[in-house]
């Protein structure tokens, strides 16, 4: 019989990972800014601006605007008006009034209703869920994984999922 002691072999130390960073880009003079993934805020190194970074989740009505490289998301329950939104990335599942600019992407569910104007670089249609504007939408690229009937203008690739049902015409 063999008995094994506790304790012979000490404990490895953890070693300390390096925090993880994010790139982004000063709203006001464009100078690259590298921030530690979990910051909420930042100063540009070059302007001296305050950029925000957090998220927001909004679940009830609100007129605000919004200017932050974090995530945006507007939950079914949610009605965000009169207001201007410029954010690093954005889920639409509830009400939205205004203009809204996403750096990044941009995620429609069918419970969306949206009014008023949107940019983005990509737009993402998850599957089982439908979306379809007044007029031609101009992205960078696109994955549809659920419907869309409009027609699509994107700089770079479209991406048709094999659950995606597409309406109108791709430039």
């Amino acid at each position: 019989h063999f008995h094994v002691q506790e304790g012979l072999h000490p404990a490895r130390k953890a070693v300390a990972a390096e925090p993880e960073n994010r790139r982004v880009l000063c709203f006001d003079c464009g100078a690259e800014l590298e921030v530690p993934a979990t910051a909420e805020s930042t100063m540009c190194k070059r302007c001296s601006r305050y950029v925000d970074l957090k998220d927001y989740k909004i679940a009830n009505a609100v007129s605000k605007n919004f200017k932050t490289k974090g995530k945006f998301i507007v939950e079914a329950k949610g009605f965000v008006f009169n207001t201007e939104a410029i954010v690093g990335e954005a889920v639409i599942k509830g009400r939205f009034l205004g203009k809204l600019i996403v750096e990044n992407s941009l995620t429609i569910f069918s419970t969306a209703d949206i009014k008023g104007s949107f940019q983005t670089a990509k737009l993402i249609i998850p599957a089982a869920n439908h979306f379809r504007w007044h007029e031609t939408i101009k992205v960078s690229s696109a994955e549809i994984a659920g419907e869309l009937a409009n027609n699509l203008q994107a700089g770079g690739g479209i991406t048709l999922k094999s659950t995606a049902r597409m309406f109108g015409d791709v430039e």
